[in-house]
C-alpha cells in the first residue's frame, strides 16, 4: 500500500445519540500543532485514507470519521425521520468531535466530505480554524443528473449475489475511469488498478456500507455548494474552483485528487506538506 511503511493510525469508536461513529486517530498528543479533522470522500472511507493521514499524524493529531452510514459508522437517524440532509450530516461530526474533545480544530475535505466540511464550517464558523478544501465537485444540468443516477445508487443485496458483483464493478472502475460509469478513453485515470491489498481493503469497505451509503450521496447531490462556499468566513485553501467562488481563499493545486490511495508515498507527502505549510503559517 502506499504511505509510510508504519501505520500510526488506529481505529477507535465514538459514541453518540445514532450509536457509534467509526474514526482513525493517530498523532502526537503533545503537538502544539491544532488537531486536523479529515473528512473523507466518498464513495470511500476514511479506513481507504489512512496512508494519507499517517503522513498529517508525523507532526499533529488527526481524527478521521466515517461519515453516518459509511464504513463502520451507524445509519443516519435524523430527528424527523425525513432524508437526511448535509445539514444533519455536518451537525453530526460535529457532535463526533464534541465526543472526542475537539473544542477548535482545522478541518480538511474532498468531494463528499468536503461539502460536509463546507456545511461544518458554516454551523460552528469560531471552532473550524481553517478549511482546507480539495475538490468541490460542482455539477449541473445533465451532469448533476447523471451522478444522481449512477454514482452512488442505493445497494438492495439479493440472495444471487449480484450486488456483489455490482460493488466490485464498480470499484475496479473507480480506479479506471472518472467518473467510474464512463467508459470512454477521455474518462481514464491513466493509473491502472491498485494493488490487490488496496483492491482488497477498499471493496469490503463498500460490502460493509452498501445499503446505506446512499443517504450521503443523495443529500450531496441536493447541497448548494457554490452558495454555501462562497459565503464561507473561515480561513480557506481551496482550488481553482473554490477561488473562483470565494476570492478571499488562499488558492492550492493539488496534483492528487484525493479520493483514492493509489499514489505513491512521494505524492502523499507532496500533498500533505502543501497543506500543512498553509495550515502552520497562520
Amino acid at each position: 500500500m502506499a504511505g509510510p511503511s508504519t501505520q500510526t493510525h488506529e481505529a477507535a469508536l465514538a459514541d453518540i445519540a445514532e450509536g457509534q461513529v467509526h474514526y482513525w486517530q493517530g498523532g502526537p498528543k503533545n503537538s502544539p500543532k491544532r488537531p486536523l479533522l479529515y473528512m473523507h470522500p466518498g464513495p470511500q472511507t476514511a479506513r481507504v485514507q489512512v496512508p494519507l493521514l499517517d503522513v498529517f499524524a508525523e507532526t499533529r493529531m488527526v481524527y478521521a470519521p466515517d461519515l453516518m452510514g459509511m464504513g463502520d459508522s451507524s445509519p443516519p437517524a435524523p430527528k424527523d425521520g425525513q432524508e437526511p440532509d448535509m445539514a444533519y450530516f455536518a451537525e453530526a461530526a460535529l457532535r463526533f468531535a464534541d465526543a472526542v474533545g475537539l473544542k477548535e480544530f482545522d478541518l480538511m475535505g474532498s468531494s463528499l466530505g468536503g461539502y460536509a466540511a463546507v456545511e461544518m464550517a458554516h454551523q460552528q464558523p469560531k471552532r473550524v480554524k481553517h478549511l482546507v478544501s480539495n475538490r468541490l465537485n460542482i455539477m449541473s444540468g445533465e451532469l448533476l443528473e447523471q451522478f444522481t443516477k449512477y454514482h452512488g445508487p442505493k445497494v438492495v443485496p439479493d440472495q444471487s449475489g449480484m450486488y456483489v458483483t455490482f460493488l466490485w464493478s464498480r470499484l475496479k472502475d473507480l480506479y479506471t475511469y472518472v467518473p467510474w460509469f464512463q467508459h470512454n478513453a477521455k474518462n481514464l485515470r491513466g493509473r491502472g488498478l491498485p494493488s490487490a491489498e488496496i483492491m482488497y481493503i477498499t471493496f469490503t469497505e463498500q460490502v460493509k456500507m452498501a445499503t446505506t451509503q446512499y443517504m450521503a450521496f443523495d443529500a450531496y447531490w441536493r447541497y448548494p455548494i457554490a452558495e454555501k462556499f462562497a459565503t464561507l468566513t473561515v480561513p480557506v485553501l481551496a482550488g481553482a474552483d473554490g477561488v473562483k467562488l470565494l476570492p478571499s481563499a488562499k488558492a492550492w493545486d493539488p496534483k492528487f485528487s484525493g479520493d483514492v490511495i493509489e499514489v505513491s508515498e512521494s505524492e502523499l507527502r507532496a500533498y500533505a506538506n502543501e497543506a500543512n505549510a498553509y495550515l502552520d503559517a497562520k
